[in-house]
């Protein structure tokens, strides 16, 4: 028996709240998820309690077979992100309980061997809504995550540009996000890997147009121009076309979705959310399969210290992951907000030692700045 025990939200800043669930098993093994969703995070609380409710006492062997028990299908999760997050939430809450429960990492309960450290990208987007968003605040954002180790860097530029648009106004639209690019690639120099996030700004007819000055700037990853979920043979044709890797996937649910992305070559490198996905379990999944099939994976996480930890042990036990996601610089108490805190060291995550997470919410820093709440 699984029971839902409440709910805790942190107020980061005035553009983010990281809402966390709290679960405990017939064990007395307790356990925190990330279900962060933007304005619907209330629909996916109450439709998460309502799940656990209706499963009641029931034994859960695997956490594949709580869908089913749901009576919900594939495509009731693809089309509805708030049940998806819901579901996903759950899902991850059994598989670490269970690690939990058996006295085993995280990882090592996802089929992988426990590590130090996985490697890291820093996203700098989210650490720069307090900002201007000038390139200047883009340059000296990446110099500081260069200073601190960082290699890989993504930017999320286009605040400028709206679809829809044309291939005769779109370079002009996108001119203050190119300068924005250029800035961050002074600041981490030539030889550093740099990957620029669209969040679907772009058409068909103006992605390649936008990805030709990107490639003149070294950028090695065009994630979503258009919306992986809604425009996959747009994307298709797209991937065909520009320089470098498309990436995306990150609203994306369940396994075979990110398979369709892979076989259709609409990108190149997929990007589970462990938060939407279907949880760890199915990250884990999607991460294998895709590489297996000879293409990349990285997770999608700009998030708080829970889901990134948690993504950390998914990485670890996907042999071949890519660097994984982490937004840098939107609080400068973020680590403690873990115990024990959160280490990222040299572009890396330090995964702690102990069982299912091994790690929990600092309770006294999250009564801070949040509140522990019931649906």
């Amino acid at each position: 028996m699984i029971r839902l025990e409440g709910f805790t939200s942190v107020t980061v800043s005035n553009r983010t709240v990281w809402t966390f669930a709290d679960f405990v098993n017939a064990d007395g093994a307790r356990t925190t998820v990330e279900i962060t969703a933007g304005d619907s995070v209330r629909n996916v609380a109450r439709d998460l309690d309502a799940m656990v409710a209706e499963i009641g006492e029931r034994d859960i062997e695997s956490e594949d077979e709580i869908e089913a028990m749901l009576g919900l299908s594939i495509e009731q999760l693809g089309a509805n992100r708030v049940i998806a997050t819901a579901v996903s939430g759950f899902r991850s809450a059994v598989v670490q309980l269970q690690a939990h429960s058996n006295g085993v990492s995280l990882t090592e309960a996802l089929g992988g061997q426990t590590t130090e450290s996985v490697p890291l990208y820093a996203n700098i987007n989210r650490g720069l809504f307090g900002t201007d968003r000038a390139p200047d605040a883009f340059y000296l954002m990446a110099e500081r995550a260069r200073e601190a180790g960082f290699t890989t860097f993504k930017c999320a530029p286009f605040d400028d540009v709206s679809p829809p648009s044309s291939p005769d106004r779109i370079l002009s639209e996108a001119k203050t996000g190119l300068e924005r690019v250029a800035a961050v690639r002074r600041a981490i120099g030539p030889e550093a890997r740099m990957l620029v996030d669209c969040h679907s700004r772009f058409q068909r007819n103006t992605a390649p147009l936008v990805a030709e000055e990107l490639a003149k700037l070294g950028v090695s990853w065009f994630e979503e121009p258009v919306q992986p979920t809604s425009a996959i043979d747009e994307l298709v044709e797209i991937a065909d076309e520009v320089p470098m890797a498309v990436a995306g996937g990150e609203t994306g649910y369940g396994a075979d979705f990110f398979d369709e992305l892979v076989a259709s070559r609409a990108v190149a490198v997929v990007m589970p959310d462990i938060k939407y996905c279907g949880g760890v379990g199915e990250a884990t999944k999607s991460g294998r399969r895709t590489i297996s099939a000879g293409s990349g994976f990285s997770l999608h996480s700009p998030s708080g210290p829970i889901s990134l930890l948690a993504s950390g042990h998914v990485s670890a036990a996907v042999a071949g992951a890519m660097p994984l996601e982490h937004a840098v610089y939107e609080s400068d108490w973020r680590a403690d907000l873990l115990e024990p805190a959160e280490i990222v060291r040299d572009g890396r995550l330090w995964i702690p030692i102990g069982a299912g997470l091994g790690a929990t919410l600092n309770r006294d820093l999250a009564s801070r700045f949040g509140r522990t709440w019931k649906p």
